[in-house]
């Protein structure tokens, strides 16, 4: 009886310490050479550095967590582990530095993020290298003049926004309807007879006088 009871105790001393203890495990799909380990804490939230394979064994995603959620530097590859981009999170909300690559290595765009939200002036590169477009933000509305270039380092084409709105097609769009209610004004006036004394409307025929009443001779 005393050994059983020695024994229970011992279980339940232990048991617990298995239940809470960090764990480690080998990346799902991962190659047989792969050392890393994802790591839980012990309530099984996310630590560190995660990494995640394909079927495949291709890596494809590696992503920094602090208690389950992303923080830090996540990561999506191309085949063969080649960087595709590179984001910056803080508590599971984007905010800081975006980097995508060409499959080559090269920057293809850069940027930041605020509070979840294209912010700032974002960048586009030909894989030459050169500029192709400069796109400025604010909090994800465009807005600031946005310049696209050839591969020759021309600029071609620029479009201004405020708040997310082309500012030249609104001024547009307003010229024309300006346009169109000074023309629907004209033809009103037009229309409208003339009042007596007044010189008849551009473009019209003016009434022929009235006749002069003949006296009767007596």
């Amino acid at each position: 009886m005393m050994k059983y009871l020695i024994k229970l105790i011992i279980i339940l001393l232990v048991f617990p310490v298995m239940v809470y203890a960090q764990s480690e495990q080998k990346p799902k799909y991962a190659p047989g050479k792969e050392k890393h380990r994802n790591k839980t804490d012990e309530i099984g939230q996310k630590q560190g550095v995660w990494k995640y394979y394909n079927s495949g064994g291709e890596l494809i995603h590696e992503i920094e967590y602090v208690n389950d959620v992303r923080h830090g530097v996540s990561k999506r590859f191309y085949p063969y582990s080649k960087i595709m981009e590179e984001t910056e999170y803080q508590n599971g909300v984007k905010e800081g530095t975006y980097v995508r690559y060409f499959y080559s290595g090269s920057v293809k765009q850069e940027g930041e993020y605020l509070e979840g939200k294209k912010h700032g002036t974002w960048t586009k590169y030909f894989e030459s290298g050169e500029v192709q477009a400069e796109t400025p933000y604010k909090m994800g509305n465009r807005d600031g003049v946005w310049k696209i270039y050839n591969r020759k380092g021309v600029q071609i084409s620029t479009v201004t926004y405020k708040d997310g709105v082309d500012v030249a097609a609104v001024a547009a769009s307003k010229a024309e309807e300006d346009k169109k209610k000074e023309a629907a004004k004209k033809k009103d006036g037009a229309k409208a007879p003339a009042a007596p004394g007044t010189a008849p409307a551009p473009g019209t025929t003016p009434p022929p006088p009235a006749a002069t009443p003949t006296p009767n001779p007596k």
